[in-house]
């Protein structure tokens, strides 16, 4: 039987050259083969489970503690848009930049002013300003808000809650009735 240090020091590529070459031998047995191709099979086995358990355990290390990219108001507020904006008009669409491009799909944090919409708490909209200065009431423009979608309902926010989230950002390329950003699975890691 062949030990697993012997495979982890010679290579497996060596150690799969040493079973084709004693099975290309005419000096050995049929039995002889069974025994060694059976032993080395399950040796390659255990080999080939390590390595894959090695793999998910480092995939999922990486995407548990991937560190999140700070996102500014000011580089989410400062896109160039398709067309002008006008109050109660829908708005138009944006024209991402490449900075802002680079975030969609990343895990970011973001900081700002609660609105909430859903008594369940599951969702809000997360504002660059106050509600008094926000979109909402024409004093802003529509890259100044997000949706934030919670995993876990966050019921105690209040209108004008200065809080702290992070997530993963989503950008909207195409439905003008819902905010440029969304930043889903949201988690709350701070108040003011």
């Amino acid at each position: 039987r062949t030990p697993f240090g012997h495979v982890c020091r010679t290579g497996f590529g060596s150690y799969v050259s040493q079973v084709c070459s004693k099975m290309s031998s005419s000096v050995v047995s049929i039995t002889q083969i069974t025994k060694i191709t059976l032993s080395q099979y399950k040796t390659m086995i255990r080999i080939g489970l390590i390595f894959c358990g090695l793999l998910l355990f480092a995939a999922s290390g990486k995407a548990q503690g991937e560190q999140p990219v700070k996102v500014y108001w000011f580089t989410l507020s400062s896109i160039p848009l398709d067309g002008t904006w006008k109050p109660n008009q829908e708005p138009p669409f944006p024209l991402f930049t490449d900075n802002v491009k680079q975030l969609d799909g990343k895990m970011v944090s973001v900081e700002g002013f609660t609105i909430p919409l859903d008594p369940g708490g599951k969702q809000i909209t997360l504002s660059q300003n106050p509600f008094s200065a926000c979109f909402f009431c024409g004093k802003a423009g529509p890259a100044s808000i997000m949706t934030v979608l919670f995993d876990n309902a966050e019921k105690q926010l209040r209108t004008d809650d200065y809080i702290y989230l992070t997530g993963r950002m989503r950008l909207n390329y195409s439905d003008p009735s819902q905010p440029y950003y969304t930043l889903e699975h949201a988690k709350l890691t701070g108040k003011k």
